[in-house]
């Protein structure tokens, strides 16, 4: 019996432990809601938004914009009701409370593809810190977008970021637009790198197939910059015939006019007109429309820019008006000059008996620099005629046949004066400025090699050699090879040696 009463005992102990550990548990699982029950029920996969898309689809975007506010309620945890959300607002134009949706998506997982969209949003309502940071995050998993790409690089040059601006304008540099091309010159002029700015200022007006006012500006910018005053005569001009009185919108207004006024004095004293209260537009229209003294001025063609290029899609019937003659005849012997050559000429072109200017190419220099490329050609042949072996002589010539636009004379008489000078650094350097615009891709690369060869340490052939082999030949290996010898051949500090250092960051970024 005693034993009998123990195991009782024990029965009734253990029941009355096992109750109170139930009723624990009980006490710590709260029960379920209706809500949290169907939501674990329907997941987010089979949410039903096919009367929502067939709503947007159909530009119904009101309806579907209160149906989705109706799931978001029944189902707060779906990302797909959210980007929904979003692209329905979107659809409505209203841009802040679509960025808001699409940040509500993301915060509960949405992919980085959903990043594009809100970036798009942010950008639209013009919150551009937020849209530059989600298209980050977007690129980041999703380099191959251009369009994405170009649009961050604005944002980034937008933030004053010029050099990570660059470098994403670069990695979508096929796809840009004339204007990014006109922002990519702008933000290399800002770093003073003055070729690369040319050459994107360039290649904007030849990708709006004609000339652009935005582009001809920044090509004057830079051509004042360089000193170029020859260029900068015809820039202006150019502008005004095309876009007459866009100078006078910009701070390059005075600057433009003090130009003129400088370079076209004996030009307008011969005419009887007095500069000193007229505006360049006026200045520009006056030199475009009047008769010259004897006849027009000589074409203005530099290496980077040249004018018959930049007004090129001006019509036929206005081309009689434009400051640049057909080419030039054959110069006599004995040329007769005009009133305003008088003016411009040097006192030893004038009067050779003051001794000034004692040979023919010295005369011939002085011509070119006073942008008189006729007459200098003029006086190279005189110099030829002397010493056919002149090879300075053969390189006023060849300089002042591509002034002229003349590019097959240019590379034949370079490439004389070469043979008769074969370790001129000069002479070498405007062949390979002149070969570059004349021969085939293979070609020009072989004619850099030989004169690396020639001229090891020279940083202007190093450079060009490395941005060759960097965006043509698609070698990153070889070019940075060589943007670290411009780097040791550079003086330190300077635009070219810290252009290369980004170059170099560019190709070894993992």
């Amino acid at each position: 019996m005693t034993l009998y009463r123990s195991w009782i005992s024990i029965l009734a102990l253990g029941s009355i432990l096992l109750g109170q550990i139930s009723c624990s548990s009980d006490a710590h699982t709260p029960p379920q809601s209706n809500e949290e029950a169907e939501q674990k029920a329907l997941p987010d996969d089979v949410v039903d938004l096919s009367t929502v898309i067939e709503k947007r689809i159909e530009g119904k975007h009101d309806e579907a914009l209160t149906l989705l506010r109706d799931l978001s309620e029944k189902y707060p945890r779906s990302i797909e009701v959210y980007v929904q959300l979003g692209r329905t607002l979107m659809d409505l134009r209203d841009f802040s409370l679509a960025a808001f949706r699409f940040e509500q998506a993301m915060s509960k997982g949405a992919g980085s593809a959903i990043a594009r969209e809100t970036a798009e949003a942010h950008y639209l309502s013009q919150d551009f810190d937020s849209a530059t940071d989600r298209y980050a995050q977007y690129l980041a998993t999703n380099p191959e977008d251009p369009n994405s790409r170009l649009r961050y690089a604005r944002l980034l040059a937008r933030q004053g970021k010029t050099t990570e601006s660059l470098n994403t304008f670069f990695q979508a540099s096929e796809e840009a637009s004339p204007e990014d091309c006109q922002l990519m010159g702008s933000l290399f002029l800002s770093k003073k790198l003055y070729p690369q700015a040319r050459h994107w200022f360039e290649e904007s007006n030849r990708r709006a197939n004609g000339s652009t006012p935005g582009a001809l500006v920044g090509m004057l910018q830079v051509a004042l910059a360089e000193g170029r005053e020859a260029d900068a005569e015809n820039l202006i001009l150019a502008i005004e015939k095309i876009h007459s009185g866009h100078l006078e919108t910009t701070d390059l207004a005075s600057t433009s006019a003090n130009l003129l006024r400088r370079r076209r004095l004996a030009d307008l004293i011969a005419r009887g007109v007095d500069a000193r209260s007229m505006s360049v537009t006026e200045l520009a229209s006056g030199l475009l429309a009047g008769t010259w003294a004897s006849k027009p001025p000589e074409t203005v063609i530099s290496a980077g820019s040249k004018l018959p290029t930049l007004v090129s899609s001006i019509e036929p019937e206005d081309e009689k008006d434009l400051p640049v003659p057909a080419p030039p005849p054959e110069p006599e012997p004995e040329p007769v000059m005009s009133l305003a050559e008088a003016f411009a000429a040097p006192v030893g072109e004038i009067n050779d008996a003051t001794g000034a200017l004692e040979s023919p190419v010295e005369l011939g220099r002085a011509a070119l620099l006073e942008a008189r490329y006729t007459t200098a050609l003029l006086h190279a042949r005189e110099a030829l005629k002397e010493n056919s072996k002149d090879a300075k002589a053969w390189s006023l010539c060849s300089q002042a046949h591509f002034q002229l636009g003349e590019i097959d004379e240019a590379e034949m008489t370079i490439l004389e004066a070469i043979r008769h000078d074969p370790t001129n650094l000069d002479m070498r350097t405007e062949y390979l400025r002149i070969a570059r615009e004349t021969l085939p891709s293979d070609r020009y690369l072989m004619e850099l090699e030989k004169a690396r060869e020639i001229f090891p340490d020279t940083v202007e052939i190093l450079w060009e050699l490395a941005r060759r082999y960097h965006l043509v030949e698609k070698m990153p290996v070889t070019a940075s090879i060589l943007y670290r010898k411009v780097i040791q051949s550079a003086p330190s500090g300077s635009s070219i040696a810290q252009q290369a250092e980004i170059e170099l960051l560019k190709i070894e970024k993992p």
